[in-house]
């Protein structure tokens, strides 16, 4: 949490870091009422942070992976602290579970690096482990008319802005091979393999567009979820 004291040090306003209600008709309500200021005060905060004039802004994309939520653990706040150390500000955030066609899309430009790296067959082999493991699917284990639905895995989408945003969550992260990784870098740390690195995170701007039309970051899924819950009460 957090807390305003006055000159005698006084404290005058308290923030709690977590709320709680003490009877389900509390939480109904409480609810229903972040539902109903979901779509004005979600999504991606927008021009509400002052940058130094001439400033290098720029947003990137954060996407925790979901190795990170196998077990119940601190691993995934873990994470996020280490990505604070660059002093970029969070103006986005959303729990995301990638569909098989989401995941084909985003990790598109991929498949071609790795055939040329592997060959044809061994590429793609190699290619749909990471897009089953992003999703929880196979592409090739999946029907066409399933492609579109909501994957068995978790992530979390995160958007940072500031000024070099993209270098900056970069170099805290680590190169892709945690081996290679710098000690203190989230990949170091936190990664194991090649795939399952932790986290991911845009290496441009351009991409950092691209990925996040892909995951709908601005998307309000919390409002048809709460909606939907008492709904089928």
């Amino acid at each position: 949490g957090d807390y305003i004291a006055d000159e005698s040090g006084k404290v005058i306003y308290f923030e709690p870091a977590v709320l709680t209600a003490i009877h389900p008709e509390q939480v109904e309500q409480d609810l229903k009422l972040w539902a109903e200021f979901s779509d004005r005060d979600g999504g991606i905060l927008e021009n509400v942070i002052e940058h130094r004039p001439g400033a290098n802004v720029e947003k990137t994309l954060v996407l925790i992976k979901p190795d990170n939520f196998k077990y119940p653990n601190l691993r995934p706040g873990g994470v996020i602290e280490v990505f604070s150390r660059t002093g970029l500000y969070i103006i986005g955030f959303k729990v995301h579970r990638m569909s098989v066609a989401q995941a084909e899309s985003f990790y598109g430009p991929v498949l071609g690096v790795l055939q040329e790296k592997l060959g044809i067959e061994k590429g793609r082999e190699a290619w749909e482990d990471i897009v089953g493991f992003m999703s929880g699917r196979r592409p090739s284990q999946t029907a066409d008319e399933k492609k579109n639905e909501s994957g068995t895995e978790k992530c979390i989408a995160l958007v940072y802005q500031g000024e070099d945003a993209v270098q900056k969550i970069r170099e805290v992260l680590g190169p892709t091979d945690p081996s290679k990784a710098p000690p203190g870098s989230i990949r170091k740390e936190f990664g194991q393999t090649i795939m399952i690195n932790a986290a991911h995170a845009s290496d441009s701007i351009e991409n950092a567009r691209r990925e996040m039309k892909i995951v709908q970051v601005e998307e309000n899924n919390l409002k048809p979820l709460i909606e939907d819950f008492y709904r089928s009460k």
